[in-house]
Protein backbone atom coordinates (compact mmCIF):
# COMPACT_ATOMS: atom_id res chain seq x y z
CA UNK A 1 0.00 0.00 0.00
CA UNK A 2 1.51 3.69 -0.85
CA UNK A 3 2.37 5.12 1.85
CA UNK A 4 3.10 8.87 0.28
CA UNK A 5 0.90 9.42 -2.56
CA UNK A 6 1.48 12.73 -4.90
CA UNK A 7 -1.88 12.41 -7.06
CA UNK A 8 -2.02 14.90 -10.32
CA UNK A 9 -0.13 17.86 -8.77
CA UNK A 10 0.29 21.42 -10.58
CA UNK A 11 2.58 23.64 -9.01
CA UNK A 12 4.19 27.08 -10.73
CA UNK A 13 7.04 29.76 -8.64
CA UNK A 14 5.95 32.11 -10.54
CA UNK A 15 2.18 32.77 -13.41
CA UNK A 16 2.72 31.10 -16.55
CA UNK A 17 6.07 29.40 -15.83
CA UNK A 18 4.55 26.13 -13.97
CA UNK A 19 6.84 23.42 -12.95
CA UNK A 20 4.43 20.52 -12.10
CA UNK A 21 1.46 19.94 -14.20
CA UNK A 22 -0.94 17.37 -12.91
CA UNK A 23 2.01 15.49 -11.82
CA UNK A 24 1.50 11.98 -10.05
CA UNK A 25 3.66 9.53 -8.23
CA UNK A 26 3.54 7.10 -5.29
CA UNK A 27 6.17 5.69 -2.32
CA UNK A 28 5.40 2.78 0.22
CA UNK A 29 6.84 1.77 2.89
CA UNK A 30 10.00 -0.03 2.59
CA UNK A 31 11.50 1.17 -0.10
CA UNK A 32 14.28 3.29 -0.16
CA UNK A 33 13.95 5.61 -3.43
CA UNK A 34 16.20 7.95 -5.26
CA UNK A 35 14.84 11.00 -7.11
CA UNK A 36 17.44 12.02 -9.53
CA UNK A 37 17.68 14.58 -12.56
CA UNK A 38 19.49 17.53 -13.57
CA UNK A 39 19.32 20.50 -11.42
CA UNK A 40 15.87 22.56 -11.80
CA UNK A 41 14.13 19.60 -12.40
CA UNK A 42 11.70 20.02 -9.77
CA UNK A 43 13.71 17.25 -7.22
CA UNK A 44 13.34 19.47 -3.93
CA UNK A 45 10.22 21.10 -5.02
CA UNK A 46 8.58 17.62 -4.51
CA UNK A 47 10.17 17.13 -1.23
CA UNK A 48 9.40 20.37 -0.09
CA UNK A 49 5.46 19.61 -1.46
CA UNK A 50 5.58 16.25 0.19
CA UNK A 51 6.48 17.92 3.70
CA UNK A 52 4.02 20.66 3.81
CA UNK A 53 6.81 23.49 3.32
CA UNK A 54 5.28 24.04 -0.26
CA UNK A 55 1.52 23.37 -0.99
CA UNK A 56 0.16 22.89 -4.51
CA UNK A 57 -2.03 25.11 -6.62
CA UNK A 58 -3.88 21.78 -7.68
CA UNK A 59 -4.15 18.07 -6.66
CA UNK A 60 -3.63 16.22 -3.94
CA UNK A 61 -0.88 15.20 -1.50
CA UNK A 62 -1.57 12.20 0.80
CA UNK A 63 0.05 10.70 3.98
CA UNK A 64 -0.66 7.11 4.86
CA UNK A 65 -4.59 8.10 3.11
CA UNK A 66 -5.00 11.26 4.58
CA UNK A 67 -4.73 14.61 2.47
CA UNK A 68 -2.01 17.22 4.11
CA UNK A 69 -3.96 19.99 3.15
CA UNK A 70 -5.20 21.26 6.39
CA UNK A 71 -1.95 19.84 7.80
CA UNK A 72 0.74 21.92 10.01
CA UNK A 73 4.23 21.17 8.61
CA UNK A 74 4.86 20.13 12.29
CA UNK A 75 1.96 17.77 12.29
CA UNK A 76 3.35 16.21 8.71
CA UNK A 77 6.99 16.32 10.35
CA UNK A 78 6.12 13.29 12.69
CA UNK A 79 4.81 11.14 9.72
CA UNK A 80 7.60 12.15 7.09
CA UNK A 81 10.81 13.61 9.06
CA UNK A 82 12.66 16.21 6.03
CA UNK A 83 16.65 16.00 6.91
CA UNK A 84 17.48 19.23 4.81
CA UNK A 85 21.28 19.38 2.93
CA UNK A 86 22.82 22.37 5.45
CA UNK A 87 22.40 20.76 8.94
CA UNK A 88 23.09 24.22 10.49
CA UNK A 89 19.32 24.82 9.30
CA UNK A 90 18.55 21.98 11.68
CA UNK A 91 20.67 23.46 14.45
CA UNK A 92 19.27 25.73 17.27
CA UNK A 93 20.83 24.55 20.65
CA UNK A 94 23.73 24.68 22.78
CA UNK A 95 24.17 21.07 22.96
CA UNK A 96 23.21 17.42 20.90
CA UNK A 97 21.26 16.76 23.96
CA UNK A 98 18.77 19.69 23.85
CA UNK A 99 18.36 19.51 19.95
CA UNK A 100 17.01 15.97 20.64
CA UNK A 101 14.77 17.26 23.23
CA UNK A 102 13.77 20.14 21.27
CA UNK A 103 12.24 18.00 18.43
CA UNK A 104 10.29 16.25 21.08
CA UNK A 105 8.51 19.22 22.85
CA UNK A 106 5.71 18.11 20.85
CA UNK A 107 5.13 14.92 21.56
CA UNK A 108 2.81 14.25 25.19
CA UNK A 109 5.71 12.10 27.23
CA UNK A 110 7.11 12.14 30.39
CA UNK A 111 10.32 13.14 31.57
CA UNK A 112 11.58 9.46 31.83
CA UNK A 113 10.07 9.01 28.19
CA UNK A 114 12.30 11.78 26.45
CA UNK A 115 15.34 10.64 28.50
CA UNK A 116 14.59 7.21 26.94
CA UNK A 117 14.31 8.60 23.67
CA UNK A 118 17.54 10.66 23.89
CA UNK A 119 19.73 7.67 25.24
CA UNK A 120 18.58 5.33 22.54
CA UNK A 121 19.03 8.10 19.73
CA UNK A 122 22.14 8.87 20.97
CA UNK A 123 23.20 5.23 21.01
CA UNK A 124 22.02 4.58 17.82
CA UNK A 125 23.65 7.27 16.04
CA UNK A 126 26.82 6.93 18.29
CA UNK A 127 26.74 10.15 19.54
CA UNK A 128 26.32 8.82 23.09
CA UNK A 129 30.57 11.35 24.10
CA UNK A 130 28.70 14.23 22.41
CA UNK A 131 25.60 14.43 25.12
CA UNK A 132 26.39 17.83 26.34
CA UNK A 133 28.76 18.99 22.75
CA UNK A 134 27.31 22.24 20.91
CA UNK A 135 26.38 20.52 17.53
CA UNK A 136 27.76 23.66 15.81
CA UNK A 137 31.20 22.78 16.78
CA UNK A 138 31.20 19.43 15.34
CA UNK A 139 32.53 19.23 11.66
CA UNK A 140 29.62 18.80 8.82
CA UNK A 141 29.75 14.97 8.79
CA UNK A 142 28.70 15.07 12.67
CA UNK A 143 26.17 17.68 11.94
CA UNK A 144 24.74 15.56 9.16
CA UNK A 145 24.34 12.83 11.90
CA UNK A 146 22.56 15.11 14.34
CA UNK A 147 20.45 16.45 11.92
CA UNK A 148 19.36 12.59 11.40
CA UNK A 149 19.04 11.88 14.55
CA UNK A 150 16.72 15.05 15.66
CA UNK A 151 14.34 13.35 13.10
CA UNK A 152 14.68 9.90 13.96
CA UNK A 153 14.20 10.83 17.29
CA UNK A 154 10.52 11.18 16.37
CA UNK A 155 9.98 7.63 14.72
CA UNK A 156 8.47 8.97 11.38
CA UNK A 157 7.58 6.35 9.32
CA UNK A 158 8.76 8.42 6.21
CA UNK A 159 12.15 10.90 5.58
CA UNK A 160 13.49 12.73 3.19
CA UNK A 161 17.11 13.49 2.57
CA UNK A 162 18.32 16.27 0.47
CA UNK A 163 21.58 16.03 -0.50
CA UNK A 164 23.00 14.00 2.79
CA UNK A 165 26.43 13.30 0.80
CA UNK A 166 27.02 17.10 -0.03
CA UNK A 167 30.03 18.88 1.31
CA UNK A 168 31.41 16.08 3.56
CA UNK A 169 34.08 13.66 3.17
CA UNK A 170 34.26 9.76 1.49
CA UNK A 171 34.65 8.43 4.87
CA UNK A 172 31.52 10.98 6.28
CA UNK A 173 29.28 9.75 3.38
CA UNK A 174 30.41 6.24 3.92
CA UNK A 175 29.29 6.89 7.79
CA UNK A 176 25.93 8.38 6.64
CA UNK A 177 25.38 5.24 4.35
CA UNK A 178 25.69 3.13 7.17
CA UNK A 179 23.19 4.82 8.99
CA UNK A 180 20.79 4.68 6.27
CA UNK A 181 21.29 1.10 5.84
CA UNK A 182 20.82 0.55 9.39
CA UNK A 183 17.34 2.29 8.57
CA UNK A 184 16.23 -0.33 6.39
CA UNK A 185 15.77 -2.80 8.55
CA UNK A 186 13.27 -0.43 10.01
CA UNK A 187 10.49 -1.08 6.98
CA UNK A 188 10.69 2.84 6.94
CA UNK A 189 10.51 4.54 3.37
CA UNK A 190 13.42 6.54 2.61
CA UNK A 191 13.27 9.07 -0.13
CA UNK A 192 16.98 10.44 -0.60
CA UNK A 193 17.98 13.39 -3.48
CA UNK A 194 21.76 12.98 -4.49
CA UNK A 195 23.84 13.52 -6.90
CA UNK A 196 26.07 10.71 -5.68
CA UNK A 197 25.08 8.33 -8.26
CA UNK A 198 27.59 5.41 -7.01
CA UNK A 199 26.49 6.07 -3.40
CA UNK A 200 22.97 5.88 -4.25
CA UNK A 201 23.27 1.90 -5.67
CA UNK A 202 24.22 0.88 -2.06
CA UNK A 203 21.87 3.47 -0.57
CA UNK A 204 18.41 2.53 -2.55
CA UNK A 205 16.07 0.64 -4.21
CA UNK A 206 14.16 2.02 -6.66
CA UNK A 207 14.57 5.56 -9.01
CA UNK A 208 12.54 8.26 -9.41
CA UNK A 209 13.93 10.00 -12.58
CA UNK A 210 12.47 13.63 -13.40
CA UNK A 211 12.75 15.62 -15.64
CA UNK A 212 11.54 19.03 -17.10
CA UNK A 213 8.95 18.88 -13.58
CA UNK A 214 7.93 15.23 -15.40
CA UNK A 215 8.35 11.72 -13.93
CA UNK A 216 10.68 10.21 -16.59
CA UNK A 217 11.29 7.05 -15.17
CA UNK A 218 10.06 4.78 -12.10
CA UNK A 219 11.42 1.84 -12.27
CA UNK A 220 13.72 -0.41 -9.72
CA UNK A 221 17.01 0.24 -9.39
CA UNK A 222 18.53 -2.94 -11.44
CA UNK A 223 16.18 -2.01 -13.93
CA UNK A 224 17.19 1.62 -14.28
CA UNK A 225 20.63 1.02 -14.13
CA UNK A 226 20.53 -2.28 -16.14
CA UNK A 227 20.34 0.45 -19.45
CA UNK A 228 22.52 3.55 -18.97
CA UNK A 229 20.47 5.17 -21.97
CA UNK A 230 18.03 6.03 -19.31
CA UNK A 231 20.93 8.70 -17.44
CA UNK A 232 21.68 10.09 -20.96
CA UNK A 233 17.88 10.95 -21.69
CA UNK A 234 17.50 12.69 -18.27
CA UNK A 235 20.84 14.46 -18.95
CA UNK A 236 23.10 13.02 -17.02
CA UNK A 237 26.45 11.17 -17.19
CA UNK A 238 27.84 7.92 -16.31
CA UNK A 239 29.87 8.03 -13.53
CA UNK A 240 33.35 6.04 -14.26
CA UNK A 241 32.47 3.00 -12.05
CA UNK A 242 28.92 3.03 -14.16
CA UNK A 243 30.58 3.48 -17.28
CA UNK A 244 33.09 0.13 -16.16
CA UNK A 245 29.75 -1.86 -15.66
CA UNK A 246 29.08 -0.85 -19.45
CA UNK A 247 32.33 -2.23 -20.53
CA UNK A 248 31.68 -5.59 -18.34
CA UNK A 249 28.36 -6.25 -19.58
CA UNK A 250 30.01 -6.43 -23.03
CA UNK A 251 32.66 -9.38 -22.17
CA UNK A 252 29.31 -11.08 -20.43
CA UNK A 253 28.30 -9.59 -17.05
CA UNK A 254 24.83 -9.92 -16.63
CA UNK A 255 22.91 -6.84 -17.42
CA UNK A 256 20.91 -6.49 -14.01
CA UNK A 257 24.22 -6.84 -12.12
CA UNK A 258 25.28 -3.54 -10.15
CA UNK A 259 26.50 -4.28 -6.87
CA UNK A 260 30.13 -4.12 -6.21
CA UNK A 261 30.03 -7.81 -5.18
CA UNK A 262 28.54 -8.86 -8.62
CA UNK A 263 31.50 -7.28 -10.27
CA UNK A 264 34.19 -8.57 -8.17
CA UNK A 265 32.58 -11.83 -8.67
CA UNK A 266 32.56 -11.06 -12.31
CA UNK A 267 36.20 -9.97 -12.57
CA UNK A 268 37.52 -13.07 -10.29
CA UNK A 269 35.21 -15.73 -12.57
CA UNK A 270 37.41 -13.85 -15.80
CA UNK A 271 40.35 -14.58 -14.29
CA UNK A 272 40.14 -17.66 -13.17
CA UNK A 273 39.08 -18.58 -16.73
Amino acid sequence: MNYITVDRVVFSYRRNETLFDGLSVAFSLGEQVAIIGRNGSGKTTLVKLIAGMLRPQRGRILINNETITRKSIAEIATQVGFVFQNPNFMLFTNSVEKELALSLQHFKLSKQEVKERIDETLAFFDLTNYRLTNPRTLSRGEKQKVALATVLIQDPKAIILDEPFSGIDMSQKLMILQYIQKLKQQDKLIILITHSLDLLLTACTKIVALQNGQIAYDLPLKEFFADLTHLLKIGLEPTDYLSFITFLRKKGLQKDAIEKEEIIAFLLECALK
